[in-house]
């Protein structure tokens, strides 16, 4: 009997160490990827808000303007994104009323999983409002 108690235990104890090698290689990884991907969504979902509240501020100044740059700016600050990341896009840069607006914003976010791999994901919004100013 004693002979079977020592294995028993000897087995308990390589389950153990097996399990401590285990959870780091295979569940630390899988914690950070829900992590890594929260953070782009969360970044997507940011941007779809900053090209419609600038899409919102061109249908109203008629095109492209210095405000709606700066609208675009705020909501990707407001979102914790640094706007000089952002490359904006505003097409006609002049629009009579009734005119469709589209603005887009594109930007470049960086994905880091251990042991998975580091690369680019690029995000972008777009949205396409009309033109409120009667030229």
């Amino acid at each position: 009997m004693t002979l079977r108690r020592l294995a028993d235990r000897s087995e308990r104890g390589l389950a153990t160490v097996e399990a401590v090698l285990v959870v780091p290689l295979v569940l630390v990884p899988i914690l950070l990827a829900v992590v890594v991907f929260g953070r782009l969504e969360h970044t997507r979902l940011v941007v779809d808000a900053a090209a419609a509240a600038g899409a919102r501020q061109a249908a109203v100044v008629g095109g492209d303007s210095a405000s709606v740059r700066q609208r675009i700016a705020t909501e990707l600050s407001d979102g914790g994104i640094d706007p000089s990341r952002a490359v904006v896009i505003v097409e006609p840069a002049v629009a009579g009323w009734g005119e469709p607006i589209r603005v887009r914003v594109e930007i470049a976010e960086q994905a880091a999983i251990p042991f998975a791999g580091n690369w680019a994901v690029p995000l972008s919004g777009e949205f396409v409002t009309r033109s409120e100013v009667t030229r």
